[in-house]
């Protein structure tokens, strides 16, 4: 039995009656019994279908390959927001069409199949092996990208150790929201990554935050190397498909030696 089977046969038999799990669990062999015992209870309820917690931006690609009038099938299966957007991306007048729930059903798993293949399957949420990480889960888009701007605060605070030039300090710190001001000034310990080079900045806004953003996403990248694979899925496709295959790209199979970590440590206090 490997871990994916243990955790979901575990949240079953959590369900059960003491009665019903102790004739279920009399014909499984005794090395898979043990291996149940040591998995922590599923906390939470059920959580809201996977396919709803995807950006829309990602079911454009698949979207732009069916007929318009499909196109507003598969919209009426959606959530009015997501359904909204992509009427817009598309370019589409659309109003919702009912649908019978089989319908409905039919068309929101061949989304899904679209983005993680028709023999492939998620853990919910609330079944994910347990890591400091997955209250990042908790958070909306808006809060996501928050955070990581949030996280790239530590290169800038990094970056002030090195730039004696003050008009380039003031011009930098005009380009932060006085939380982010506030912010700098707490930070002390953190993982050093390549520095920004703002030094080279052409002194735009829009080219600072975009810097600022991209960094962020390396470091929560790094943070979640090693991370169990399903919650990088989750997480990337909170976020839109640019940015999400943008975190997807930093994200690697096995921790980074100390980096990964200490930046769990940087995520962990921003979520508190």
């Amino acid at each position: 039995m490997n871990e994916r089977t243990g955790l979901v046969l575990h949240a079953f038999l959590g369900k059960c009656s003491s009665e019903q799990r102790d004739a279920l669990l009399r014909f499984l062999p005794e090395n898979e019994r043990s291996f149940l015992s040591t998995l922590s209870p599923v906390t939470g309820g059920e959580s809201e279908p996977l396919v709803d917690q995807v950006h829309w931006s990602w079911f454009l690609p698949t979207l732009k390959t069916f007929s318009e009038r499909e196109q507003g099938l598969f919209l009426s299966s959606l959530q009015p927001s997501a359904a909204s957007s992509l009427a817009q991306a598309l370019g589409l007048t659309h109003k919702a069409e009912p649908l019978t729930s089989v319908a409905k059903t039919y068309f929101r798993t061949q989304l899904l199949n679209s983005l993680v293949g028709s023999h492939e399957e998620l853990l919910p949420p609330q079944y994910l092996p347990s890591s400091p990480l997955n209250g990042l889960l908790s958070l909306t888009k808006k809060q996501l990208t928050q955070l990581i701007d949030r996280l790239a605060l530590y290169d800038v605070a990094a970056e002030f150790k090195h730039i004696v030039d003050t008009k380039l300090i003031k011009q930098i710190s005009g380009c932060l929201t006085s939380f982010e001001r506030e912010r700098l000034k707490t930070l002390k310990e953190f993982h050093p990554l390549p520095r920004l080079g703002l030094e080279h900045w052409d002194g735009s806004e829009e080219t600072f935050r975009s810097l600022l953003h991209k960094r962020g996403l390396q470091r929560l990248g790094i943070a979640l190397s090693g991370q169990d694979a399903d919650l990088v899925w989750a997480l990337c496709h909170r976020l839109d498909i640019g940015r999400g295959n943008a975190l997807f790209k930093f994200c690697d199979k096995e921790p980074v030696a100390k980096a990964s970590e200490m930046i769990q440590r940087e995520l962990e206090e921003l979520l508190r």
